[in-house]
């Protein structure tokens, strides 16, 4: 199982991090995305900032490394 993307501040690990998420195929790439927007919606709903906060920091990762490689992250609306 895929765990969400985060990076502290500072992250040690951010370059193999990134490493890695460059070589993804998108489909698992934008699965990460989803998780990890996902894990941090449930942050937030729980009031956990410290966690959010580093989510967040991948969610924003994820978004540049896509536009490098040239694909857009579709964001799904789940139904109430």
């Amino acid at each position: 199982m895929m765990e969400p993307l985060c990076f502290d501040h500072p992250d040690q690990n951010r370059a193999e991090k990134e490493a890695v998420l460059q070589s993804l195929d998108p489909t698992a790439f934008s699965a990460l995305f989803q998780l990890t927007r996902k894990e941090a919606s449930i942050a937030r709903q729980n009031g956990d900032m410290e966690r959010l906060y580093a989510l967040t920091r991948g969610l924003k990762t994820l978004q540049r490394i896509s536009g490098e490689r040239g694909f857009v992250l579709a964001i799904r609306r789940s139904s109430p």
